[in-house]
């Protein structure tokens, strides 16, 4: 697997649900700073009516309404509201913007793991494996004929089963690494 670093970042940042609920908060909170700046006009009201008493006549009378209404206090802009609001717009893009670095410090960790363990999984399967099968069976040979002792063929065996072991842990940890990526992208990785 060779995965592009940009490609990854940018998924990172579009899918993980972390950064996406950072970002509903963000937008939130510019509604807040928008609705809070609009209380900032005192909400009058106006009203007109007319009504009529009776049947109708020349004598009934009729009334016709006419209202007024504006909040006290009448010069309160909304001051403290709207630096609440900025306060909490402030603080949704500072934890936005702490958010989406540790995203991509997670993202370029796993990149890095992933091909760190790839290149030691490419050594061993580029010859190391081999040769230390190779040096085991040519010992074993010798042994049977007598060229090498009882301890060479040991400690040539026990040489062989290390390095496979060693193959092993790093297919472990290669795979490992594949899924530490794919969990700081927030999706799988296909290429």
């Amino acid at each position: 697997m060779d995965p592009d670093i940009v490609k990854l970042r940018s998924l990172a940042l579009d899918a993980r649900p972390d950064v996406r609920a950072k970002r509903f908060t963000f937008s939130q909170r510019e509604a807040d700073l928008r609705l809070a700046r609009t209380y900032r006009v005192p909400d009058v009201t106006v009203g007109a009516g007319y009504a009529i008493q009776g049947s109708h006549g020349p004598d009934n009378s009729n009334q016709m309404a006419l209202s007024l209404g504006v909040p006290l206090p009448l010069f309160n802009r909304n001051q403290g509201g709207i630096m609440q609001a900025e306060v909490a717009l402030h603080t949704a893009e500072a934890d936005l913007g702490k958010t989406l670095n540790q995203v991509e410090n997670q993202v370029e960790v796993a990149y890095r793991n992933l091909i760190e363990s790839r290149r030691l999984v490419e050594a061993f399967q580029g010859g190391v494996l081999d040769d230390a099968r190779s040096t085991f069976t040519i010992v074993a040979g010798a042994y049977e004929r007598g060229g090498a002792t009882l301890l060479d063929l040991l400690d040539a065996a026990r040489t062989s089963r290390t390095i496979q072991q060693s193959y092993m842990e790093a297919l472990f940890n290669y795979q490992r690494n594949v899924i530490q990526l794919e969990s700081a992208v927030g999706q799988e990785i296909t290429s």
